[in-house]
Order: C-alpha cells, then sequence, then structure tokens
C-alpha cells in the first residue's frame, strides 16, 4: 500500500509552484546533458543524461519524474532530431524515470568521501543511501537499458529478431561496464543537488 501512496503522494505534488519550477529547471538540464558525452573507448559512452531525471525522482516521486520523461524525451528529438521519433523509446524513458522516482524519492542523499582511505568507512556510514542509489540506476539499466531498448530496437527494425539475445547480451556487458561509473556520478551529484534545494527554499532536513 504505502508503494502506490507514493505515486499519490508525487501527483500531489504537481500542485506546487516550487516542484514545477524546479523540474522544468531539471528538464531543461537533462535535455542540455543528452548532448553531453565522454568516450573513454569506441565501446563505451559516459552520458550524464540520467541525472536530471534522478534528480527529479529523488525530490518529486515518480509519478512528477515519469511526466517529466515524456517532456525530456519529446524536447530532446525536437532539440537534436536522430531519426524518427518512436512512441516507444519515449515509453522506456518514463519508466526509467519512474524507476528512478520509486527508489530515490524522500531520500537523503549522503556526502561521500571518494579520497584514499575514506571511501569504504564513508560507503559503511551511508549504506542505506548507497544502496538505494546503485539499485535505482541497476534497474533502469537491467529493464530499460537492456531488456525494453533492445526489445524496442527489434520492434523498431534495427536489427532482426534472430539477433535479440546476442544483442542483450552485449549491451548487459556494456551497461555492467558503466554501472559503477553511473552510480559514483549519482552519488556524487544527489548530495549538491538536495543541499542547493533546500537551502533555496529554506526546507529542513527530514
Amino acid at each position: 500500500m504505502a508503494f502506490f501512496l507514493n505515486f499519490k503522494k508525487s501527483f500531489n505534488e504537481l500542485k506546487s509552484v516550487r516542484c514545477l519550477t524546479v523540474t522544468a529547471l531539471l528538464i531543461a538540464v537533462s535535455v542540455a546533458l543528452k548532448f553531453a558525452t565522454i568516450l573513454p573507448s569506441e565501446t563505451l559512452k559516459i552520458s550524464f543524461a540520467f541525472v536530471g531525471l534522478a534528480a527529479i525522482g529523488m525530490l518529486f516521486g515518480p509519478t512528477v519524474a515519469g511526466l517529466a520523461g515524456i517532456v525530456t524525451d519529446v524536447v530532446g528529438f525536437l532539440v537534436r532530431p536522430t531519426g524518427a521519433f518512436s512512441p516507444i523509446f519515449t515509453l522506456v524513458e518514463v519508466i526509467g524515470a519512474v524507476i528512478y522516482g520509486i527508489f530515490l524519492y524522500n531520500l537523503n542523499p549522503a556526502k561521500i568521501e571518494f579520497e584514499k582511505g575514506r571511501l569504504i568507512h564513508s560507503i559503511k556510514v551511508n549504506l542505506v543511501q548507497v544502496v538505494r542509489v546503485f539499485m535505482a540506476k541497476f534497474s533502469v539499466n537491467l529493464i530499460c537499458n537492456v531488456i525494453l531498448n533492445t526489445g524496442a530496437m527489434v520492434m523498431m527494425g534495427f536489427f532482426a529478431p534472430e539477433l535479440f539475445w546476442i544483442k542483450i547480451c552485449e549491451r548487459a556487458l556494456k551497461n555492467l561496464m558503466m554501472l559503477p561509473i553511473e552510480v559514483a556520478i549519482l552519488l556524487v551529484i544527489l548530495y549538491p543537488v538536495m543541499v542547493a534545494y533546500r537551502a533555496a527554499f529554506k526546507v529542513k532536513t527530514a
């Protein structure tokens, strides 16, 4: 029951001007970050686009994050079209955003110290927050990036159905390699986002 109550609570956030303002700002950040990538190798691409939706999910929950996912995908396509627009990929984006909201809503993000000798201790002290962030990114990578995106690409005719499991394995390996980096990015960024949000709107720590 509490699971569904979070969706209702998140929906009620839409009545707040604060929610609409911050969400619009983070949507703009998400769209901009779609075009900011790092290519450490020919097969790996580090993108920061997921950070904005993860932050929305943390601040305002799964309902707001899901709606933001629609806007982010559509606006991103309008700003820089890449091939034909497909609502299937928009749906995948929405599901990913909702997953962030499910795992991260009401999270009190930890300040992780990455200095040598402090990282392990910092993770142990903030284990619950770290696990929530890890599970959010792991779930998005597995469900959206690996399974749903691969299935969508088959439906759109990007490759033959008989190659489905080969592509699944390839994408699973890439996402597994990227997972620790992406989790670290979230751990680094979500904390200052929450600090800035609380300072701007005088929100007390839960």
